[in-house]
């Protein structure tokens, strides 16, 4: 029967792991080191981590800043909101280099002509998986979150991701597909934890969310509240971001 293991220690500095039920990648709390258990052996993941630029008066400027204008979004938005809660954390994603080639055959009708087209469909990417599988990111005990996803199941959500936005990019070629095959070669994985700074704002009553990239500054999400004036409120604020100067 293989030995239940409770704790170990980090290969690299030898600070004390604990492993919870189910993990296979562990972030070592003291130097950051990733390592992966599979049966009862161990290895080290090659690992990085991108530097939080960004502080929480940075992170306050990008919200207002991103309150201030845009399509869609209230006139009062800035000056009605309160931020009400900030945190930065350390997300898990697996980064793939992937070369992907498309051989395909289909119809392009739109001109009219029902011509025939075939050809390959060549990307490069650097096609990015968050190692969670649920949306909470709550923090306790670290602001950094293990990876509940190990390499090789993340490895094939890459493949059917790519795959399908391949399939989407051949919309531009042809309006109906016949047939399609997708190469896919994986050159490359790295491990990696990237800070993102989850903030929750309240606007007349209601609470909302914006996702900052700690380590560039820019808005990777951000809630908006919906229209409250009715059809003619909204067509008036849209028309005003669509033609401000």
């Amino acid at each position: 029967m293989p030995e239940l293991v409770e704790s170990i220690n980090c290969p690299k500095c030898g600070g004390p792991l604990t492993l919870a039920p189910g993990e296979v990648i562990v972030t070592c709390p003291y130097c950051g080191t990733v390592s992966r258990f599979q049966g009862d052996k161990a290895f080290v993941l090659r690992h990085s981590m991108l530097s939080a630029r960004v502080d929480r008066d940075g992170a306050v400027r990008t919200i207002q800043g991103w309150m201030e204008g845009g399509v869609m979004k209230p006139d009062d938005l800035r000056k009605a909101s309160r931020i009400a809660a900030m945190e930065c954390i350390y997300l898990p994603f697996y980064v793939f280099e992937v070369d992907a080639t498309t051989t395909y055959t289909g119809v392009l009708s739109r001109t009219g002509t029902n011509e025939r087209r075939s050809g390959d469909l060549r990307r490069d990417y650097f096609w990015k998986i968050l190692g969670r599988r649920s949306g909470d990111f709550m923090v306790r005990d670290s602001r950094f979150l293990n990876a509940e996803v190990d390499e090789d199941e993340a490895d094939r959500i890459a493949r059917e991701q790519v795959d399908d936005h391949q399939r989407q990019l051949l919309k531009d070629l042809v309006d109906t597909i016949e047939d399609a095959r997708t190469a896919i070669d994986v050159k490359d994985v790295e491990f990696l934890h990237a800070p993102i700074w989850f903030s929750t704002y309240e606007y007349r009553g209601q609470t909302f969310q914006i996702l900052i990239d700690a380590a560039s500054g820019e808005v990777i999400r951000g809630d908006i509240p919906p229209p409250s004036g009715g059809f003619g409120e909204f067509m008036k604020g849209a028309a005003k971001d669509l033609f401000r100067r």
